[in-house]
C-alpha cells in the first residue's frame, strides 16, 4: 500500500512520485567497495609490517645471543683476572723485583702506561707497574723470583 502512494499511473504507465537522486542508490555500494579496497591495503601493510617485525625480532634475538656470549666471556675474564690477582698478591710480596710497591723488572711504554693509568709509577722517565694496584700483573709474570 505504501508503494502505491509513491507512484501514480498515467497513460498506462506507473510514474514515481518520489525517487532518489541519480546515482544515489549506487553510492553506498561504491563506498563499501572503497572501504573494501582500503581494508585490503591496510591488511597488506600490516602483513608487510608483520614481516618487518619478525625480521627485527630475529635480529634482536641474534644480538641477544651475541651479547650473552660476550657476557660469558667477560665473566670468564673477570674470573681469570681475580685468580691472577690472588696469585699476584702473594708473588708481589715475595718477589725480588718488588721495590716499594713498584716492579723494577718490567718497563712500560707510554701507551701501556696510559692504558694502566693509576697502576703506573714513573721512575726517572721509565714507566713501571705499581704492583699493589695491579696484582694480576705479578700473577702473570713469567720471570718471578722469590726473595
Amino acid at each position: 500500500m505504501a508503494a502505491e502512494l509513491l507512484a501514480v499511473e498515467r497513460n498506462g504507465h506507473r510514474h514515481a512520485l518520489i525517487e532518489p537522486e541519480p546515482g544515489a542508490a549506487e553510492r553506498p555500494w561504491r563506498e563499501v567497495e572503497e572501504l573494501r579496497e582500503r581494508l585490503q591495503r591496510l591488511e597488506e601493510g600490516l602483513a608487510e609490517a608483520g614481516v618487518s617485525l619478525k625480521s627485527l625480532q630475529s635480529q634482536v634475538e641474534g644480538y641477544a645471543a651475541s651479547l650473552s656470549l660476550y657476557e660469558q666471556r667477560i665473566a670468564d675474564l673477570e674470573a681469570f683476572k681475580q685468580t691472577a690477582s690472588m696469585i699476584g698478591g702473594w708473588k708481589s710480596q715475595t718477589c725480588i723485583y718488588n721495590s716499594g710497591g713498584v716492579c723494577r723488572l718490567w718497563r712500560l711504554s707510554r701507551e701501556a702506561a696510559e692504558r694502566l693509568k693509576t697502576a703506573v709509577a714513573e721512575d726517572n722517565g721509565v714507566y713501571r707497574v705499581k704492583v699493589a694496584e695491579a696484582p694480576w700483573f705479578c700473577g702473570l709474570c713469567p720471570l718471578y723470583q722469590r726473595a
